[in-house]
């Protein structure tokens, strides 16, 4: 009989990388939270720099036009005639 077993996988927040927290190569505490690494290197380059890796990404151009476009239209598509 096989047992299915279910582990969470979290994402290093430094590369972007899948990681296991059970077999991490590093981890850090932020905020009162856990945070794990794919490696040593990640690990030291978010405790330097914190919020370059916690803050949201800033929206391209391209993606702030569709945004407005879409609030404009009410998510509705353009009609062209």
């Amino acid at each position: 009989m096989r047992t299915h077993t279910t582990t969470t996988k979290m994402i290093d927040p430094v590369c972007g990388m899948e990681v296991d927290p059970s077999t991490a190569a590093a981890e850090a505490c932020h905020e009162g939270t856990k945070v794990f690494f794919c490696a040593e290197g990640c690990r030291d380059a978010f405790v330097a720099n914190p919020e370059r890796y916690t803050q949201p990404k800033r929206k391209g151009v391209w993606q702030r036009f569709l945004a407005r476009m879409e609030k404009a239209t009410g998510g509705k598509p353009m009609k062209c005639h």
